[in-house]
């Protein structure tokens, strides 16, 4: 059975899951990100217990690439599957969410990170999923 890639729904994920990372991690959720991962501004200068973080364009790239996959692999997935409607594929998505969001609570537990820097990233995930899986499902070619 082969599974067909559609290109611009790929293309459509990157964007609308970089727009969603923005959202939640720049807009709705930095002040408790930023305090659970032990980082602070001072101006225009971002610090990380006390040391100064250098600003890299490194993370952004290796997210862009990592949302090319999770868009590949759930793309792989949702065609084994057979899923064609965008809400199979956000029950799907949240599915993969859910096991992902187990992945980085056990993390954040074995880390001893905060409760609420938890509920961010693994809330994140499942999102992040649900979107993933809601646009191919959505854009599923027959």
């Amino acid at each position: 059975m082969e599974t067909k890639i559609n290109w611009l729904a790929i293309v459509i994920i990157v964007v609308a899951t970089m727009l969603l990372g923005f959202l939640w991690y720049g807009l709705l959720f930095q002040e408790q990100w930023m305090a659970g991962n032990g980082f602070t501004m001072e101006g225009e200068k971002m610090f990380k217990n006390g040391v100064e973080v250098p600003m890299s364009a490194t993370p952004m790239i290796f997210n862009t690439i990592a949302m090319v996959v999770y868009a590949l692999a759930m793309n792989w997935f949702l065609g084994r599957m057979g899923v064609n409607t965008w809400m199979d594929g956000a029950k799907t998505g949240a599915v993969v969410g859910l096991i992902m969001f187990v992945g980085v609570a056990t993390g954040h537990l074995f880390a001893n990170n905060p409760f609420s820097l938890t509920l961010v990233d693994g809330l994140y995930s499942l999102v992040l999923f649900t979107l993933i899986g809601a646009i191919l499902g959505g854009m599923t070619k027959s």
